[in-house]
Formats: C-alpha cells, structure tokens, sequence
C-alpha cells in the first residue's frame, strides 16, 4: 500500500514570514502564498529557518493552499 503523500507535488517555495511555531507562509515559485508546517522529521528538532530560505514542499492535489515542508536547501 502506498502513502498519503505518494502522488503529491513537491514543488520549491521560498519562507515569506513565519506564523507561528512551526506554521509558515510559502511562496511557491508561481508567487501564490501557501500555509505550511514542518514535517514530522523537521518538527521533531524544529530549525531555525529564516525569512526568504528555499524549502521543499509537499502539496496535497486534493488542498493546493496548504504544504508540508520536507526539506529546507
């Protein structure tokens, strides 16, 4: 059986500001803002991640304004 987040888009974006603990607004490489967490790896040592750092985001095709960040570059 596969994941939930086999079939999902992983475009880059870029941290436009952070919301709160481990919520962001992203900028995909389009412009449109996005709402993202960290991912269940990242979120278990939470990183410093500045304002414009490119990320990794995992999207949902089934909700295209909320992301997981994967990876940050």
């Amino acid at each position: 059986m596969s994941s939930s987040f086999d079939d999902c888009l992983r475009p880059y974006g870029t941290i436009l500001k952070t919301i709160s603990n481990g919520l962001y607004e992203v900028a995909l490489p389009n412009g449109k803002p996005v709402i993202a967490h960290l991912s269940r790896e990242l979120a278990a040592a939470p990183p410093e991640i500045p304002d414009g750092a490119k990320v990794v985001l995992e999207i949902s095709p089934f909700d295209l304004d909320r992301a997981r960040i994967a990876k940050i570059e």
